[in-house]
């Protein structure tokens, strides 16, 4: 496959060097002239209000400071974000701090005085990130130019472009000086030229040009972070050499691309609420002023657009906020994955399958793209599938999920919080260990192989197992995130998936790995929100909580000693640990018990019939459904170091207590209302963290896919032992699913000891041979 890039700003550049990797591409610049990366600020930061933008940003900054530093000559200031307070912000900070744990939180208006700020309106909030500040988006980009010159499969072009010929076929011709070049796809990334440069081919836009100016100015005063004001539209950072740059919001559209004069209202304006906001500060004159233009979209995302007007593979890359940089890594990648898919879809045209869209008043003509495989859910069930996939086949595989990034049980990750599984159960390795998404790669790859050994972990970091399910993630690049499927139809073709009402994939064979969610007691409906809720949420709640007051986990399982763990070490000293069995069970971690974690015997219980199956399952379910030693160890010590220091101890275990019901007493306190084995028990609390185990996540099937479904007594769907799911009509089309099995094939279907081996068995099903033998051989025990 060729793809020309037109434009070599930026976007362009980080698209142009994503797609070398799997096509042949050519950057063609444009003329000489200053654009907005080099004029832009080059500020980064994670925090956004809009929801895809924001998840570019996260994405972005972690790859920045991840791979790119040094290449980027990244600076880290800070930054203070200055926004009225909105519903949903603290789920929005949430999504940044996870990504960057303990960069992020969200100062008030007192706090934002201390540091300085003044004139805020009533309600205003600073979100205050600490791994934020600028970058040289110009140095990043001539270093990626310098690449894809050097490349095998890349190549620099000099432009102009003169002229943009779609062909029936779909392939696009650039015509330049004295040559033209056929392409199969063709992107215009050329920022504030872009709606121009159509409007010359007789092609529509959905951009148009808006004017930016920023200042640098020499002060006296103690430099701010990187920060927007939102509610004065004023924005800066601290420069490299001590000034400050400045520049406030223009509402000046249509305006000629590329630099144009410098409007002397807007210094005079940026300076004077610099004044009102940071007194403490005194500006020279500017020292240097730029004004330029840049290209924006509603919403102002950048992304791949398709340009309409027929079937050719003609896009644009362009539409972001500014020039975009703080979003150019994450959006060039997204670009890549989603110009892959379509051009291969689309250049199979006994595929092809239009639908239209619209967004604001432009109509889009879209191909929805082909796969042989799609799945449900980016869990590390898809995630190995995916893994195992792309080793085997070069047939298309994508993965679909309603998040906005990549993340694993997020709300219950902090330092301290162990695996229950050894590191060698990775995505891959029980049945290929020499894939490139092995954890010991990750190890490698990341430089923290050795700091990890030496740590000597009896189990590993839950945080780390995250950040290793990240990497794979990004490397795989099948992910299409926050993508809520509302509906999977099947049709001639195949399943047909719609994200929001939207046809968005054609796929042979659907893989369901959908997962599970918290479950919330009914008894937790008529209480204070703030102070009685699930488990996911203590992370967000656990500043407000009175750390003196009666707190109540109810929940005996791994996610309720965790929650103890959390409230203890911070600093919590009237703990109520409510567990509904009569004691806290440990994992039994022994060799026998491991048995039943092996090939061998997911292969035995497939030979029983289904009532002494289920009797064998529920018998050896605290092998795997109870608490990890070392987590009720370290439980039992700081309870008892927090005795030594309070005199009593700060943590109260009460077993064989099972919550029915509660009050909100006339005082704001909490009556629990609990069964026991002898006479009903009440306690009383002031806050409640409940764990009440999980439920699964009900796959999206219409109403006529499900019906095809056989069920069997419990209304369960049958499994066969290919992870299959049985239906009426399948005509070659099948339904795996992860996790929703536990009665056929046993306690591994939703733990992660066998993610390889299941996706080995899939993937052996799916393609009709032996790719992966299951060999289990050498084993003692026989069933």
């Amino acid at each position: 496959m060729r793809i020309g890039v037109i434009g070599a700003g930026i976007a362009g550049a980080l698209l142009a060097w994503r797609l070398s990797r799997q096509a042949r591409v050519d950057l063609i610049t444009g003329l000489p002239e200053t654009d907005a990366t080099a004029s832009s600020g080059g500020g980064v930061r994670g925090f956004e209000t809009h929801p895809l933008q924001r998840r570019l940003a996260i994405e972005s900054l972690a790859e920045l400071l991840g791979t790119l530093h040094d290449q980027a000559a990244y600076t880290e200031t800070g930054c203070t974000y200055l926004l009225p307070s909105y519903d949903g912000l603290a789920a929005a900070v949430a999504e940044v701090e996870h990504a960057h744990p303990g960069s992020t939180t969200v100062v008030d208006r007192t706090e934002l005085r201390r540091r300085g700020w003044h004139g805020l309106p009533e309600g205003t909030v600073g979100v205050c990130e600490r791994r934020a500040g600028f970058i040289d988006p110009n140095r990043l980009r001539q270093t990626v130019v310098r690449r894809l010159a050097a490349g095998r499969t890349s190549r620099v072009l000099a432009g102009p472009v003169l002229r943009l010929l779609p062909q029936s076929d779909g392939s696009v011709v650039c015509r330049l000086l004295g040559r033209a070049e056929r392409y199969d796809a063709v992107v215009v990334a050329a920022g504030s030229w872009t709606p121009a440069f159509l409007a010359e081919n007789q092609l529509p836009a959905h951009t148009k040009t808006k004017s930016i100016q920023i200042a640098t100015y020499t002060v006296t005063g103690d430099l701010p972070t990187m920060f927007v004001d939102e509610t004065s539209d004023l924005f800066g950072r601290p420069t490299a050499d001590g000034r400050l740059l400045l520049g406030v919001d223009t509402q000046r559209w249509s305006v000629p691309p590329g630099s144009s004069a410098p409007v002397p209202d807007l210094a005079v304006q940026a300076v004077r609420i610099a004044g009102e906001r940071l007194p403490h500060l005194e500006l020279s004159a500017p020292d240097h002023v730029v004004s330029t233009a840049d290209s924006y979209a509603d919403p102002p995302v950048l992304t791949l657009w398709p340009v309409p007007g027929g079937t050719h593979r003609l896009y644009t890359f362009t539409g972001g906020s500014g020039g975009s940089v703080k979003t150019a890594l994450a959006a060039s990648r997204a670009a890549a994955t989603e110009l892959l898919a379509t051009a291969n879809s689309t250049s199979r045209t006994e595929h092809q399958r239009m639908t239209i869209t619209e967004r604001g008043t432009h109509q889009q003509v879209r191909t929805t793209p082909r796969y042989h495989t799609v799945g449900i859910g980016a869990g590390p069930s898809n995630l190995s599938l995916a893994a195992l996939y792309k080793s085997v086949t070069s047939d298309r595989l994508a993965l679909f999920d309603s998040r906005p990034g990549s993340g694993w049980h997020t709300p219950l990750l902090y330092p301290g919080v162990r695996m229950q599984t050894g590191w060698m159960k990775d995505l891959v390795s029980l049945v290929d260990p020499r894939h490139e998404l092995t954890f010991l790669n990750y190890l490698v790859t990341s430089g923290r192989l050795y700091a990890l050994i030496n740590s000597q972990f009896d189990s590993l970091p839950r945080i780390e197992y995250e950040r290793y399910l990240t990497w794979a993630t990004e490397r795989l690049g099948v992910v299409k995130w926050g993508a809520q499927v509302d509906s999977i139809s099947i049709t001639d073709d195949g399943f047909e998936i719609s994200v929001d009402g939207v046809p968005t994939a054609v796929s042979e064979h659907l893989v369901l790995g959908l997962g599970t969610r918290a479950v919330r007691p009914a008894y937790l409906g008529g209480l204070p929100a703030e102070r009685a809720f699930i488990a996911d949420d203590l992370g967000q709640r656990l500043a407000a909580l009175d750390r003196t007051a009666p707190t109540a986990v109810v929940g005996g399982g791994q996610t309720g000693l965790e929650s103890v763990l959390r409230l203890l070490g911070s600093g919590f000293t009237d703990v109520k640990w409510i567990g509904r069995n009569q004691w806290f069970r440990s994992i039994d971690d022994s060799p026998m018990a491991n048995e039943l974690y092996r090939p061998s015997h997911i292969q035995y219980l497939q030979g029983l019939n289904r009532t002494t199956r289920r009797q064998m399952i529920d018998d050896s379910r605290y092998s795997g459904d109870a608490i990890t030693p070392g987590g009720l160890r370290a439980l039992y010590q700081a309870n008892y170091d927090g005795f030594l220091t309070l005199g009593q101890f700060p943590v109260t275990l009460l077993p064989g207590r099972d919550v029915r019901t509660s009050d909100l007493l006339s005082d704001g306190n909490i009556r629990l209302c609990c069964s026991t084995s002898t006479l009903p028990e009440e306690h009383v609390v002031r806050q409640v963290v409940v764990a009440a185990g999980r439920e699964h996540v009900r796959a999206p099937l219409d109403d006529e896919l499900r019906e095809r479904i056989e069920t069997d007594d419990d209304g369960h769907a049958v499994v066969e032992s290919d992870y299959s799911v049985r239906w009426k009509g399948m005509n070659g089309h099948k339904i795996f699913t992860f996790n929703a099995s536990r009665y056929s094939h046993g306690l591994t279907n939703a733990g992660l000891t066998q993610l390889p081996v299941r996706a080995a068995i899939v993937l052996n099903s799916m393609f009709e041979r032996e790719i992966y033998p299951i060999s289990d051989d050498v084993c003692a025990v026989h069933w």
